[in-house]
């Protein structure tokens, strides 16, 4: 399995696969008057074998406007969406779309506001088209809204919902749709809730119906020196379709006295990965992942593989089924990971950070096996070493008894 480093100009922030080579980015300076462009990249990767790649567009954004801070993409459309905030001194149409010809090239389709009540601070996080028919859209923003929409028309299908409706702590952080459509999830630092996609008849006219909830999933009790968060949230799919997946940060809280420093061990600092039966609302697995947060996450299209990236800067990749881990990058970027994906054919990961790099990690189809067969011949190995060692002190006991014979 190999892994190499693709350098751009920019910051990135979002990465998703058009295809199985070709990789839409969105990155930049923001608003800040840094003279770091803002951009939309498309590039194409080329065989593995030479790790080269090809940059098919270095779309600029027109000053003013925000660097692009999630992005999703439309296969049949040929259509990114993505959040970018338009000019402050204008009115925010911070959901964007962009048609790509036949020769990756973008172009503007359109702009439009879903956002009513952000600070000019605020911006789209959360980008996640849903993968079956009827098409549904789930954006997501810095103000704790969560808005699903129709697609292609953007018509709102719920009231808005808003995870701080109860706790002004609680912020948004994911969404996602089941790969059949029938629910979407709402992921927030304090709690994941499961909403139906079924809408309630209505008059024309009538104000929004709000979503139905299906269930809810809280994050695990913490030692009483911890904090305890949900990071992210995915749906399984293919064969793992009614599990679902969270990350759980865990830090130590600060028990400081009038002139102490906090203090606090390893243990109290970590990530970990739960997997919950969707279906009754029952943890299925839990692993401890990283001793420092998790700050991106995805599934793998045919639902077998897991990705992650960590704050320390390493990127893994596991076995969905059983967690186990199949592959670990430790120094992946030099800044921590700011989006992941894998690729339509599962043969690829790539990850983006602010630090104007792209780790591309190939990989092989049997990883699956291949990890459980180096297990087994490890397995061998030890036990025929112990079977040597165990043999050699009878040789030795034998030896001595004989000798005091």
């Amino acid at each position: 399995m190999s892994h190499y480093s693709i350098e751009f100009d920019i910051p990135l922030y979002c990465c998703q696969f058009l295809d199985s080579d070709r990789i839409a980015l969105g990155g930049g300076g923001g608003t800040s008057k840094s003279g770091i462009t803002n951009k939309l990249f498309i590039i194409k990767i080329n065989s593995s074998k030479n790790q080269s790649f090809e940059k098919l567009e270095d779309f600029h954004l027109p000053k003013g406007q925000d660097a692009p801070m999630s992005l999703d993409f439309d296969k049949k459309a040929n259509q990114l969406i993505c959040g970018i905030n338009s000019p402050k001194s204008d009115r925010n149409e911070h959901l964007r779309t962009y048609s790509i010809d036949k020769k990756s090239k973008l172009k503007p389709s359109s702009a439009r506001q879903i956002f009513i009540d952000t600070s000019e601070e605020d911006y789209q996080k959360l980008t996640r088209l849903s993968d079956s028919a009827p098409k549904f859209l789930a954006i997501g923003g810095t103000n704790n809204q969560l808005d699903i929409l129709t697609y292609p028309n953007f018509k709102h299908v719920f009231s808005a919902l808003r995870c701080d409706a109860k706790d002004k702590e609680c912020q948004l952080m994911a969404t996602d749709f089941h790969q059949n459509g029938s629910q979407f999830l709402l992921g927030s630092t304090h709690f994941v809730q499961l909403y139906s996609t079924k809408t309630k008849s209505s008059k024309p006219g009538s104000k929004r119906s709000p979503a139905a909830l299906i269930r809810q999933f809280d994050p695990p009790q913490p030692s009483p020196n911890q904090s305890c968060t949900f990071r992210n949230a995915r749906y399984g799919r293919g064969k793992n379709s009614q599990t679902l997946y969270t990350i759980v940060n865990y830090l130590p809280l600060s028990r400081m006295g009038p002139r102490q420093k906090p203090r606090w061990g390893v243990s109290d600092r970590k990530a970990v990965l739960i997997s919950w039966n969707i279906e009754n609302g029952s943890a299925i697995r839990t692993k401890a992942v990283s001793n420092k947060p998790v700050t991106a996450f995805d599934v793998s299209p045919n639902g077998d593989l897991l990705a992650f990236a960590s704050s320390d800067l390493s990127v893994g990749i596991l076995d969905a089924s059983s967690l186990r881990s199949l592959l670990s990058i430790l120094h992946a970027h030099e800044f921590p990971v700011t989006g992941i994906c894998f690729s339509p054919d599962n043969k690829r990961v790539v990850s983006c950070s602010a630090d104007k790099t792209v780790r591309v990690i190939e990989i092989r189809e049997d990883i699956t096996t291949s990890w459980s067969s180096t297990t087994h011949l490890l397995f061998i190995a030890f036990l025929l070493l112990f079977l040597a060692i165990l043999f050699q002190l009878t040789r030795t006991d034998s030896f001595i008894s004989k000798k005091r014979i």
